[in-house]
């Protein structure tokens, strides 16, 4: 289950306001900024991967849920180091 942090209205690391942020089962962590212009999405697996994919305003709830599922989804299986290599990639590519 994904667990809200506490840093809501904070400044996020895209210089936006944080209006969402998660971490899910102590391994990864998602966080949803509001910038200027438009919104920020920054992820990581603890220890492996940090990306930032950049959403316009019609678009950025479904991205985010999308992303968060696609994380829990390969935090929850048991993966080799080259399917985790080959996961980042895919993961960054879709999401820019």
């Amino acid at each position: 289950m994904w667990e809200q942090i506490n840093s809501l209205g904070a400044k996020g690391s895209e210089n936006g306001i944080i209006l969402q942020d998660e971490e899910y089962k102590k391994s990864c962590r998602i966080t949803l900024e509001k910038c200027p212009r438009y919104y920020a999405i920054t992820c990581g697996v603890y220890g492996a991967m940090v990306h930032t994919a950049f959403c316009d305003y019609n678009n950025y709830k479904e991205i985010y849920e999308a992303m968060k599922e696609e994380l829990s989804a390969f935090i929850d299986r048991e993966t080799t180091e080259d399917e985790e290599m080959d996961f980042y990639e895919y993961f960054t590519n879709k999401y820019q």
